[in-house]
């Protein structure tokens, strides 16, 4: 996955109606809901911003070399990049507590990483996610499995058992079946 990871192309620019359109397939990395949406990132603030904000930064930098740093300073100052980036977390968070925590039976400190695509627009700073190109991975905790029940394996043993003594008594037979076609192919 990392191989791959390094061979796809993250962010690219795009003109649409005269506009130029920022694409990033974004990362969050492993995380937990607390950090991603929670008070725990640094001075109480989600890490989400620290990571999404990170992520256009660093494709800016990556598309237009130091006038990326600019770029990025005038978008974020921008009224349509703090409505839209809020209403971003909101959504995603709404996502991910609605849809993705119940189907896969979350909680607390459960670790995921969500792939997902954002939409920058350069001119007026206004974000856009892609729902629709998000990917959800999670780690399963150890504490969650469960070891097989006791009456299960001896259920299991007992099963084991009782087919190598069926194996054991058809060795028997195709054995005296040989002997027996042996025999009358002599005679």
């Amino acid at each position: 996955m990392a191989e791959e990871e390094r061979t796809v192309e993250r962010a690219h620019v795009e003109e649409r109606g005269g506009r130029q359109i920022l694409i990033i397939r974004w990362n969050t990395g492993k995380t937990s809901a607390g950090r991603l949406f929670g008070r725990y990132g640094v001075g109480g603030r989600p890490d989400f911003f620290r990571l999404l904000f990170g992520a256009i930064a660093g494709s800016l930098r990556e598309k237009f070399g130091p006038q990326g740093e600019e770029i990025f300073g005038k978008i974020r100052d921008s009224e349509g990049f703090r409505r839209s980036s809020r209403e971003m977390f909101d959504a995603l968070k709404e996502w991910f507590f609605n849809e993705v925590a119940p189907r896969y039976g979350l909680d607390k400190g459960d670790i995921f990483m969500i792939i997902t695509e954002v939409e920058v627009d350069l001119a007026s700073g206004e974000l856009k996610w892609q729902k629709d190109k998000t990917e959800f991975y999670y780690w399963v905790r150890s504490d969650k499995c469960k070891p097989a029940a006791p009456k299960g394996c001896e259920q299991l043993a007992e099963e084991n058992a009782r087919l190598r003594q069926e194996v054991e008594q058809l060795r028997r037979e195709l054995a005296q079946i040989r002997e027996k076609l042996a025999n009358l192919l002599k005679s």
